[in-house]
C-alpha cells in the first residue's frame, strides 16, 4: 500500500534515515514548523507503516561476524513453508528473500569464519525440502543501503 508523502514527510524521513536519533526540535527548526508538528507527523508515519521502526545498525565484523555470504536455495514447492520456518529461525541468517527465478529463496548470512559458513550451508542443505544451494561469499561491500531516499 502506498502512502501520499508531502515535502515535510519526505524531509522528516530523509533526516531520520540519516540519523534516527536526530531531535525533533532540530528537524522542526530546519523545516520551519513546530516540534509538535514533527512529533505528530512521525507518529502518523509509524501508524501508517511508512516507518517500520527505529533500531541500531550493528556492524557484523565488529561483533565477530567477519564473513558474509549469500546462499541461493532451490526447494520442493510442497515443502517450502517448512524450509521458510527453519531458515527464519537461524541466527546466522540476517536477511531472507522469497524470489522469482530458478531459486526460491536468497539468504544473507553473517558468520565468524569459513567453518561457520560451512556448518550453516550444511544445515540448510539438510532441511527436508531443500533440493540444492549455491553460495557466493562477499569479498567487499560496495554499497549498503539501509535507507531509502524519498
Amino acid at each position: 500500500m502506498s502512502y501520499d508523502l508531502d515535502e515535510l514527510d519526505r524531509m522528516i524521513l530523509n533526516q531520520l534515515q540519516t540519523n534516527a536519533r536526530t531531535p525533533f526540535s532540530k528537524i522542526a527548526k530546519e523545516a520551519g514548523v513546530s516540534e509538535a508538528t514533527v512529533f505528530l507527523r512521525v507518529r502518523r508515519l509509524q501508524q501508517t507503516g511508512v516507518i517500520k521502526g527505529f533500531r541500531a545498525i550493528v556492524s557484523p565484523p565488529h561483533v565477530g561476524r567477519s564473513l558474509s555470504a549469500f546462499i541461493l536455495v532451490k526447494a520442493d514447492p510442497r515443502k517450502y513453508s517448512e524450509v521458510l520456518n527453519v531458515v527464519k529461525n537461524l541466527n546466522e541468517v540476517t536477511e531472507a528473500y522469497d524470489v522469482t527465478g530458478p531459486y526460491y529463496l536468497i539468504l544473507r548470512v553473517d558468520v565468524a569464519d569459513k567453518e561457520s559458513l560451512a556448518k550453516v550451508i550444511d544445515l540448510i542443505g539438510s532441511v527436508e525440502g531443500v533440493s540444492s544451494t549455491e553460495t557466493a561469499i562477499v569479498l567487499k561491500e560496495v554499497k549498503e543501503n539501509v535507507g531509502l531516499k524519498v
